[in-house]
């Protein structure tokens, strides 16, 4: 009973071995065509792209062998067709690799053999050689589909459109500017919310997003000003996408307030404080990958110096009697626009 069991299993096996195999399509695909770089990309390329391939389960890649000398070219298309007809493939897929200063510009065309048609192609840009792996990633998983790279919006690809470059694997930089709001809790809460507005220089090292801003915020009966420091993490790899963060900055609270005094009745008074102010929130990304960019967010900020204001005079003492709440709080809402260098 055993052994029929094992006999069974492994008839099973065979046949769905049998029929992935089957459903397989056999692709040659020669060496690529390299322009202005050093010989080995040709054979690195295309074994890489021959894996992605692979690995999507749709096809069996046959390479050009070591021992054939004859260079595949666009130019001699019909050549490589035969090599293909030869070797029993029903597709052939051509790439080429032309570099233009540090940009290598990355062309990978499908024909059927039979008919000698082109049924799938895309070309892109990599910013440099370096960005070389993700693009070919995402050729190897989508060729033959109607998907292209091209298409696909995430911030480790590379498209063949300006307006949508995305960023190569070095840093970049961006600077920009800010529109700020904040509404005050606790006893500096006011009728008056301050805003105004920030500067920012933005490092963007593709997984974190360092920021140094320095910020003005006014109102009638509160001002604030600071430098602040912020680190924020994207949660997606994407151009459009949420983010968190936080940060610290040394700030200063100047209040203008009222005072009661028993003899004079209201008094308009002046105090101020100075010192750390962290904060911590999230927002959201526009375009982060494009050369200009949008962001808006809003955080909790919560200061750690006294602005004690004074609430009415006392004549036994000759003093003003403060308040015991003196610390700036609230939320910071904030609209920023940047530029990447």
């Amino acid at each position: 009973m055993r052994s029929s069991v094992i006999k069974i299993t492994i008839f099973i096996v065979s046949v769905f071995a049998f029929l992935n195999a089957g459903a397989q399509k056999k692709v040659f695909m020669p060496w690529f065509e390299t322009i202005n770089l050093k010989a080995d990309f040709k054979v690195s390329t295309t074994k890489l792209l021959k894996g992605y391939m692979e690995n999507t389960g749709k096809y069996q890649v046959i390479n050009q062998s070591a021992s054939d000398t004859l260079i595949y070219t666009m130019d001699d298309l019909e050549t490589a067709k035969l090599a293909a007809k030869a070797k029993n493939a029903q597709y052939l897929v051509m790439g080429t690799l032309n570099r233009l200063g540090e940009m290598v510009i990355v062309n990978v065309q499908m024909f059927d053999v039979n008919t000698g048609t082109k049924v799938w192609f895309d070309q892109l840009k990599a910013l440099t050689p370096d960005d070389l792996d993700p693009i070919l990633q995402r050729v190897g998983q989508n060729i033959g589909s109607e998907v292209k790279a091209t298409t696909i919006d995430d911030i480790y690809s590379v498209t063949n459109q300006e307006s949508q470059e995305l960023k190569k694997k070095e840093s970049n930089n961006s600077f920009g500017i800010g529109i700020n709001g904040m509404a005050l809790m606790g006893q500096q809460s006011s009728a008056y919310p301050p805003s105004g507005l920030s500067l920012s220089w933005s490092f963007d090292s593709r997984d974190y997003i360092f920021d140094i801003k320095p910020f003005w915020l006014f109102s009638k009966e509160a001002n604030l000003i600071g430098l602040n420091l912020e680190m924020n993490k994207p949660l997606y790899n994407k151009s459009t996408t949420p983010f968190v963060g936080g940060g610290i900055s040394f700030s200063r609270t100047d209040l203008n307030y009222k005072a009661y005094d028993p003899n004079y009745g209201s008094l308009t008074n002046n105090t101020s404080g100075y010192g750390l102010m962290v904060n911590a929130g999230g927002g959201y990304i526009f375009n982060r990958t494009g050369s200009t960019s949008v962001r808006v967010s809003a955080n909790y900020v919560q200061g750690f110096y006294d602005v004690s204001a004074e609430s009415f005079y006392n004549h036994a003492t000759q003093s003003f009697i403060k308040r015991s709440d003196g610390y700036t709080y609230g939320i910071l809402f904030r609209v920023e626009i940047l530029f990447r260098r």
